[in-house]
């Protein structure tokens, strides 16, 4: 007598044939794999926009102006009005997200900025390159204000790691 039950072989029997006539996994995984293809190329095209850049920035800014505890300084003011600038620039000139970056690259330039006027400078540059002149004058005259030794500046300088 055997220890398996009747009712197992029979269903062994019967799911059999089930498992081998179900065909080819090939086209799920020819499925699968188009899929992700397809969701890389439209998350790509999303990332790739200038809003979405900006916006990643000014998110990472705001962190870290709440670990400093200034959250409402005269300097993300400034910044704001230049991102808001940049973002205008590059949707009036169709700009992609990689071109935005590299508009905005001298914000990140650790050989370049030592000191907070550096980074002024740095904005004024941006500025001028998108051609924003009373932007420009305006962060111009801030620079000649700005303060060395500002908390705000030394941890934005220390998150740019400098």
């Amino acid at each position: 007598m055997s220890d398996v039950p009747v009712s197992a072989n029979n269903a062994a029997e019967i799911i059999q044939p089930v498992v081998e006539s179900s065909g080819s996994i090939w086209g799920y995984v020819a499925g699968g794999v188009a899929l992700l293809i397809i969701a890389g190329y439209f998350g790509y095209k999303k990332i790739n926009k200038p809003a979405f850049i900006i916006k990643q920035v000014r998110k990472k800014n705001y962190k870290e102006m709440q670990k400093q505890g200034v959250e409402s300084n005269e300097f993300m003011v400034d910044l704001d009005k230049l991102l808001d600038s940049v973002l205008e620039y590059a949707t009036k000139h169709n700009k992609t997200g990689r071109d935005v970056v590299s508009i905005i690259s001298p914000l990140n330039d650790t050989k370049r900025i030592k000191t907070p006027r550096d980074m002024y400078q740095s904005m004024i540059y941006i500025a001028n390159e998108m051609n924003d002149v009373s932007l420009a004058r305006e962060l111009k005259n801030k620079s000649k204000q700005v303060k060395s030794s500002s908390n705000l500046m030394n941890g934005l300088l220390k998150r740019a790691g400098i």
